[in-house]
């Protein structure tokens, strides 16, 4: 199969997760977080960081939802990516205030980093990069590690200052990273087919993925086992990339079938072309053109 790049410009763009309980969820999104319901429709509550802001997470119902296994294929985190390390202080002292358990904090050279479940226990990642020019890269793959996030620093980038009412709007999804049963065979799903690069692959187990030297996309890891999360599980539907030109999704959705994956092309809640894309997980890919700006 020859490898396909995708454009600079592509971005994680949403995840839709099922939730037995929406109540419950936004009681974490809405209270804890701060951010907007900015649209509901039957079963979809769709969520912004600010209500100007562009739709990062769909939450939709089903109350014959079944609990999602520890270790099990599928979701290890979606990371809402924060544009200042300041935005990132007011996350996190958001999470203070309410007392909202958090699970680890680490600096990764990229970037620094909190990691929490949300009340589905859904991974959820809060970080803010370091700007690129810092970044290390070696032989094609980029520097990153592990180390502890160093919480007094950032908490000291809003000392004395004034909490902003809302989240800032160009909060965004930086990344999502999946448990997956073989990463050989995920390899040549998000590389191969998809044209995503692999920028890490010395964790142990793990794979970094990304367009545009950006650090990473999209991870994967066997770290779960090969367990298949239940079909009607609480948890991850989908996530979506979107791309600089509607042509990538042609392309894509015509290569699909002769690759042996499943592929339908269906309709965004714009009116403009959406590509489905089955994963090696089950879950739904979706990539979408991005809307030309007015």
């Amino acid at each position: 199969m020859s490898t396909f790049g995708l454009p600079d410009e592509t971005r994680v763009s949403q995840v839709r997760l099922r939730t037995a309980d929406v109540r419950g969820a936004l009681a974490f999104y809405q209270g804890v977080l701060g951010f907007a319901v900015i649209k509901q429709s039957g079963a979809d509550t769709v969520i912004a960081a600010a209500p100007n802001g562009p739709p990062l997470v769909v939450l939709t119902e089903d109350r014959s939802a079944t609990p999602r296994p520890r270790r099990a294929t599928g979701l290890y985190h979606f990371a809402i990516r924060y544009p200042t390390r300041r935005d990132l202080a007011w996350a996190l002292q958001r999470l203070a205030r309410n007392e909202y358990p958090i699970e680890g904090a680490s600096d990764h050279i990229v970037s620094e980093a909190i990691y929490l479940s949300d009340p589905d226990g859904n991974g959820v990642e809060f970080y803010a990069d370091r700007p690129r020019s810092r970044w290390v890269w070696r032989n094609g793959q980029v520097t990153m590690s592990t180390e502890a996030l160093d919480v007094g620093d950032l908490l000291g980038t809003i000392k004395g200052q004034k909490e902003p009412a809302t989240p800032a709007p160009n909060t965004d999804i930086g990344h999502i990273h999946l448990h997956v049963a073989d990463l050989a065979v995920a390899e040549r799903f998000y590389r191969e087919f998809v044209g995503l690069a692999v920028t890490q692959r010395t964790y142990p187990g793990a794979l970094f993925l990304s367009a545009g030297g950006y650090h990473h996309h999209v991870a994967v890891n066997t770290w779960a086992g090969q367990t298949p999360a239940p079909p009607n599980g609480v948890g991850l539907v989908s996530y979506r990339l979107e791309v600089p030109m509607a042509e990538i999704l042609y392309c894509l959705g015509h290569r699909a079938p002769l690759v042996g994956y499943e592929a339908k092309m269906e309709k965004s809640e714009n009116g403009g072309d959406l590509l489905q894309i089955r994963d090696p997980n089950g879950n739904w890919l979706e990539i979408q053109a991005a809307t030309p700006a007015s």
